[in-house]
């Protein structure tokens, strides 16, 4: 079933939470051989399968890998075979666990490449992205991107800044802005120059198995959402050590952080409490 814009935007867009929400961050390859390929497309829905189908044939193999691995994961967590998992895709795009019931999670997920994040948070919408850094970010791109990314404040504030760190503060822009119209729901549109991040963007540390603690969240207001009332959300940049930027937002302050492997919760299960 696919909801309608006004759905999306009430259910995508709840106060700001008073308790410190738990965020855990799950890396994963989507790197497979034919026979994991075939078994991954297994545990898909017809629509899932058929729009796989659409793509020219890496993108194809990537997109059966990371819905697959998606739904293994969330099998994971709602204690259920995969295929079992009732995912659907709302109008813009984002996927969501369907059902009357509360299932005590939301997820989001961003993939480069063959670098995949999945990002879970308690009973918060929360969106992340992912981008790593590639020959071709240089500093003439850098400039090109500049004017779509920033509002006028935000690229006086990159102009000033040392040339060599420009192409990296607009990966960390951008991610930043994805991540929070992907919470939101709606998809970016012609959005992101209205987004106005702060001067200065908190960023977790996170590496496997090791928890972050509590971090805070730079607070971003948006101007309206879709039922034209004012948003909030918080986002920080995280930090993979990896060449890779990315970012998580979801409508706290604060997050509890933790990031996992996706082979590590194969092996010992995961727990939002």
């Amino acid at each position: 079933m696919v909801e309608s814009s006004r759905q999306i935007a009430r259910q995508a867009v709840p106060p700001v939470a008073a308790e410190t929400p738990r965020l855990v961050l799950v890396r994963l390859s989507l790197q497979a051989d034919d026979n994991e390929c075939d078994r991954l497309r297994q545990f898909l829905s017809g629509p899932e399968r058929e729009r796989s189908q659409r793509r020219v044939v890496a993108v194809r193999r990537r997109a059966v890998v990371s819905r697959g691995r998606l739904r293994m994961l969330l099998g994971q967590v709602l204690g259920m075979p995969p295929a079992a998992v009732p995912l659907e895709t709302n109008a813009h795009g984002k996927p969501f666990l369907a059902g009357p019931q509360d299932w005590g999670c939301q997820f989001n997920m961003s993939h480069t490449g063959d670098e995949g994040l999945i990002a879970l948070a308690t009973d918060q919408p929360v969106g992340v992205d992912l981008e790593c850094r590639k020959p071709s970010h240089t500093a003439d791109w850098a400039r090109l991107m500049a004017g779509t990314i920033f509002g006028d404040a935000e690229l006086s504030r990159w102009q000033a800044q040392p040339h060599g760190q420009q192409a990296m503060a607009v990966l960390d822009a951008w991610v930043a802005k994805e991540a929070i119209f992907k919470a939101i729901g709606t998809g970016i549109g012609d959005r992101l120059r209205q987004c106005e991040l702060p001067v200065s963007m908190p960023r977790v540390i996170a590496r496997d198995g090791e928890p972050s603690g509590d971090c805070q969240l730079a607070s971003v207001a948006l101007p309206v959402n879709l039922d034209g009332n004012e948003t909030c959300f918080g986002v920080t940049l995280i930090d993979l050590e990896s060449g890779c930027h990315a970012a998580v937002a979801l409508p706290a302050k604060r997050a509890s952080v933790v990031l996992t492997s996706f082979d590590r919760v194969l092996r010992e299960g995961l727990s939002l409490a």
